[in-house]
């Protein structure tokens, strides 16, 4: 009757065997297990972009510098092997290129080889023909000593500083070169005594030591010059722009220089001994008072920027 009361029935119900909740760890887990899958694409793109990016900036390098090997290998040949070389590379494209090409057509029509040959010789003799222009400028300015006025001298001179041609030394005094264009010139030690260089463009140029007294300099543009030890004795430099110029231990005596700009200027350890400075302006300056103390100052404005008496 009660057969089977001391059996125990180990199967739980479906509730209890049901899947228990996962824990908190085990969801965070699930979850970035599945972002990262979400996202390792993307990861990977992103790698590969930039590793092609880095190739080809790699590439890049490589042919810029291969380019310069050629160029200078081009220049440090003779002339007779780049033309041997512009020959074979000429006869391989003929033979290689499609005869109905536009290419192939325009060879046809010419005498290819020649012309490359003539191109090649143009190109290769340019620092030749550079050297030779240069020879006759400066015999140009030598011949034209003692002539105030010529227009040769004059084109000579601002070509030679145009191709950036050192014009250390130039011996031009009394010359006329008014309005000239001689921007960053390297005229270092010249000799511009009594020239005529009014409205003359010679901004940033270096004139330390040359020797510019009588010269006639108004309205030049003399900005961020280097003037330091440089003769302006009894020059006429009225009107000019000199803010930022370096002017220490220049001679300035008896110079005029009224009306200039002077705005920053180093005048420390200049000769300003009876220099005219009305109306200049010295904002800034670096010059003591001491030192203007023996140039007329009548309505120039001061280093501090007051206005003198």
């Amino acid at each position: 009757m009660f057969e089977g009361a001391g059996y125990i029935n180990t199967n739980k119900p479906a509730a209890e065997t049901a899947q228990k909740p996962k824990s908190e760890s085990q969801e965070k887990s699930v979850s970035n297990e599945t972002t990262q899958q979400k996202f390792t694409p993307q990861i990977n793109q992103v790698k590969q972009q930039s590793n092609d990016q880095y190739y080809q900036e790699e590439a890049t390098v490589k042919l810029q510098k291969l380019i310069v090997k050629i160029v200078n290998l081009f220049w440090i040949s003779p002339k007779w092997l780049v033309v041997i070389i512009a020959v074979i590379l000429t006869v391989v494209v003929v033979n290689i290129i499609d005869e109905d090409s536009f290419l192939a057509k325009t060879l046809d029509s010419i005498d290819a080889i020649s012309v490359i040959v003539a191109i090649v010789l143009f190109v290769k003799e340019t620092p030749d023909r550079k050297k030779q222009f240069h020879y006759q400028a400066w015999s140009i300015i030598d011949a034209a000593k003692g002539v105030k006025d010529s227009q040769a001298r004059f084109m000579a001179i601002q070509d030679l500083n145009k191709d950036g041609i050192s014009l250390r030394s130039l011996q031009a005094p009394e010359a006329y070169l008014g309005n000239i264009d001689l921007k960053n010139a390297n005229l270092n030690e010249a000799n511009l005594s009594k020239a005529t260089l009014e409205n003359a463009n010679l901004k940033k140029a270096n004139l330390s030591y040359a020797n510019l007294s009588y010269a006639k300099l108004s309205t030049s543009d003399l900005t961020a010059a280097n003037l330091t030890f440089t003769n302006f004795k009894n020059a006429n430099v009225s009107n000019s722009k000199m803010s930022y110029a370096n002017l220490v231990c220049a001679d300035l005596s008896n110079t005029n220089l009224s009306g200039v700009n002077l705005t920053g200027a180093s005048l420390s350890g200049a000769n300003l001994t009876e220099t005219y400075l009305v109306g200049a302006n010295l904002t800034d300056a670096k010059v003591s008072i001491s030192e203007l103390s023996n140039a007329y100052l009548k309505d120039a404005i001061m280093p501090d920027g007051s206005k003198h008496d």
